[in-house]
């Protein structure tokens, strides 16, 4: 069985295709970027194809000639560059999704998993669940809301399986683009290199984050689910709540010499806001069984590990 991952040679991409090669599944990393790095251990078990999801042809290509029977939909402009550049975010993160679910359609795919964001509900701050209004002002967030409402259209007009997490804020070593909450794995990041870290959010701000291996069992676990299991179609994870300040407490608890500081960035600021509320996951856990294995302290620990290993190497 052949499996689609867009984004897929980003860490959370590249960690998925390991997992589903270990499987005995074919791979193909859509990418339009590739990290080539990122899969270097599997580069001769996985096809690589540098593509646009902006541009149809591209990706209906690629569903038809490798007779794709899973998609897993990771791959989207993230938040400050949506917010810079919105007509590319648009081409890219909302056409992007019509192209897929249209391949899907066209030719016979199985199962869409789609990557949505707690970002849809910003500017929320008390208790979110799946019903809690969304009301997104970003472009990124605008974008994966669009991508999740479409994704109920085709599964009601075409009967596509369609099905969706939605992430809180991924964290792991590697990440290149900057976005509104990407200070939590960069201060980690930059803590281990012994640099200096500026957290540019205000020290309540309270963002929840998924360790880049749960993430990874949530997309496997929401796949194999059955599909008389997948009720409600778009899943809340609530990942691990922690306010700015107590995740640099946990940081400065485990890497010593430390060098974090709070420097506000107003725009930021004005987009954050307070942050996120803290988030009930429940519908995931009673529907497909999914569970946390990563908590705070185990993520820097693992963190640690990886990192050190690729100093090595």
């Amino acid at each position: 069985m052949t499996n689609l991952i867009t984004g897929g040679t980003g860490f959370v991409g590249s960690e998925l295709a390991k997992r589903l090669l270990n499987r005995g599944e074919k791979v193909v990393l859509f990418d339009i970027a590739p990290r080539y790095e990122n899969i270097e251990s599997v580069k001769d078990d996985v096809i690589v194809l540098r593509g646009d999801l902006a541009n149809w042809s591209e990706v209906l290509n690629a569903v038809k000639e490798y007779k794709v029977k899973n998609i897993f939909h990771l791959g989207a402009m993230l938040s400050i560059p949506s917010d810079a550049n919105p007509w590319t975010a648009y081409r890219v993160n909302a056409n992007g999704a019509m192209h897929i679910l249209e391949a899907a359609r066209l030719f016979d795919v199985d199962e869409v998993i789609f990557t949505s964001s707690i970002a849809v509900y910003a500017g929320y701050t008390g208790p979110i669940d799946e019903s809690t209004v969304q009301k997104p002002d970003g472009m990124y967030a605008l974008t994966k809301l669009f991508g999740e409402l479409l994704g109920r259209f085709y599964i009601r007009k075409f009967g596509i399986d369609f099905r969706a997490v939605r992430y809180p804020t991924v964290v792991g070593l590697g990440a290149k683009t900057k976005h509104m909450s990407q200070y939590m794995a960069w201060m980690i990041e930059h803590s281990l290199a012994n640099k200096p870290f500026d957290v540019w959010v205000e020290e309540d701000t309270r963002n929840p984050c998924i360790y880049y291996k749960d993430a990874v069992n949530a997309l496997i676990m929401l796949h194999d689910a059955p599909k008389e299991n997948i009720k409600n179609l778009i899943y809340n994870l609530a990942g691990i709540s922690l306010t700015a300040r107590e995740f640099v407490d946990k940081v400065e608890r485990h890497i010593q010499n430390s060098q974090i500081r709070f420097k506000p960035d107003p725009v930021a600021v004005s987009l954050l806001g307070k942050g996120i509320g803290r988030i009930d996951e429940s519908l995931a856990r009673n529907e497909w069984g999914w569970k946390l294995e990563f908590g705070i302290d185990e993520i820097i620990d693992d963190m640690k590990n990886e990192y050190n290993k690729s100093v090595k190497n």
